[in-house]
């Protein structure tokens, strides 16, 4: 971990015993235009020695700004993700993306620089609105500044001036209606780590990040687990990233994974490859949703009350591209039973047996089937009611999720789907990284 020492401008490593005694500020912001790269620093350390003001460029402007702040706030070390990471070594850079969140929740203060803010005069939900657009800053609109906002224990905001405007918990309700964050979470009175998955990824919904890759990596300490960086791999890191949330000892009774809801019935169809394994139609998916965009409405989704459905240890994972799930089989063994002495007993029924019992089994499976899951959300009322999704099979012991722009909310209108309970594949659809020019088949 290297730091920048706040008075001389020089690079100093994390591991010298100052550091360890005396801290660390950190710094959040939004990168714009060319920053200063940890190559290109030692080029510019005479001119942020000097009184030259302003300086040549705004992000010289800002290591200035920031070092000053940290300074007189009694901090000879900083850390700024611009200049404090030597992106030309792959192992170095690929530890700091995975540590990226201890190191702010270990850093005595954050400074969050919102350059596109002027709060002179503005109070309420003003103090944070954007000069350049109507709404708050974009710093609240990218990805890697949700871990920035949550990990530190001391988040301290700055206009674009370096004017000074409070605090996460002097504004936690200000940022809670912009974030969406509930503010026992921005005030500490409850852990993160303890939000459910669909809580976490509604936290991140709207939010974007310059490589398609980071939506996963910027999420990887929210999540406490852990993976390799491929950059390169587009939308599969965030699949990547939820493969880890189904098999993490932590998580693996935490089925608000699934609880998300389609934008549009075509929302699909951008994520998609044109060459599938299946035909998907409109409103149809697996169960692992795209994008964190998909959970924007499920921050009231909670798995805090007692288990609905017994489920088997480690019920689900990601395995050769789809999901294994328990799921009950059509058809009752009564059923299979029944027919199978009926066989026995007529010779007309051995020969019809084999033709009947296939195109008894496709009937029932044809039916589309709720699927209930461990978890709740809140109604218009504010009671907490279980959750279920739609499933439909799709032949050959496989199924996909149906109707995936709403949930099978309230009481059951079939009732729970019989049969022995079984291990069964759910198709997920194979995404793209480019725009292949994917159509819905009808």
């Amino acid at each position: 971990m290297h730091l920048l020492d706040t008075t001389t401008f020089e690079l100093g490593t994390g591991d010298q015993p100052n550091v360890r005694y005396e801290g660390y500020a950190i710094l959040s912001h939004r990168w714009v235009g060319e920053e200063i790269s940890f190559r290109q620093l030692p080029d510019v350390v005479a001119e942020l020695r000097s009184n030259k003001a302003p300086g040549s460029t705004p992000q010289i402007e800002k290591i200035r700004g920031a070092c000053k702040i940290a300074r007189d706030s009694g901090f000879r070390w900083l850390w700024i993700d611009s200049c404090c990471i030597d992106k030309s070594n792959a192992v170095e850079f690929d530890e700091t993306i995975r540590s990226m969140y201890n190191w702010y929740r270990d850093a005595r203060i954050c400074i969050t620089y919102l350059n596109d803010v002027d709060a002179t005069g503005s109070w309420g939900p003003r103090l944070f609105n954007s000069i350049e657009r109507d709404g708050p800053s974009f710093w609240f609109s990218r990805g890697w500044t949700l871990q920035e906002l949550l990990a530190p224990s001391e988040v301290r905001f700055y206009d674009r001036n370096w004017e000074y405007i409070g605090t996460r918990h002097s504004h936690a309700q200000t940022l809670s209606q912009i974030t969406g964050i509930a503010t026992d979470y921005l005030l500490g009175a409850k852990d993160i780590l303890s939000a459910c998955v669909a809580t976490k990824m509604s936290w991140m919904a709207g939010r974007t990040t310059t490589r398609p890759e980071d939506i996963a990596y910027s999420m990887l300490g929210i999540f406490n687990v852990h993976m390799n960086t491929r950059y390169g791999e587009g939308m599969e890191a965030f699949i990547r990233l939820q493969q880890e949330l189904l098999t993490a000892s932590h998580l693996t009774a935490d089925e608000s994974i699934f609880a998300w809801r389609m934008p549009a019935p075509h929302s699909g169809g951008r994520f998609l490859r044109s060459n599938q394994e299946a035909d998907w139609l409109e409103g149809e998916w697996g169960l692992l949703a795209p994008s964190p965009d998909w959970f924007k409405d499920s921050g009231g989704v909670t798995v805090e009350q007692a288990h609905l459905v017994e489920r088997q240890p480690k019920s689900f994972d990601l395995i050769q591209g789809s999901v294994v799930a328990w799921i009950p089989t059509a058809g009752g063994t009564k059923t299979e039973a029944y027919l199978a002495a009926l066989s026995i007993i007529t010779f007309m029924a051995c020969f019809y047996y084999p033709l009947i019992l296939p195109r008894m089994r496709t009937n029932r499976l044809a039916k589309d089937f709720e699927y209930p899951l461990n978890a709740y959300i809140r109604d218009e009322q504010g009671n907490l009611e279980p959750l279920r999704i739609w499933l439909r099979p799709a032949g050959n012991n496989r199924f996909y999720r149906v109707k995936c722009t709403e949930f099978a909310q309230g009481r059951s209108e079939r009732g729970p789907r019989r049969g022995r309970v079984q291990q069964e594949k759910v198709l997920q659809p194979i995404l793209r990284n480019t725009d292949d020019g994917f159509r819905y088949k009808h």
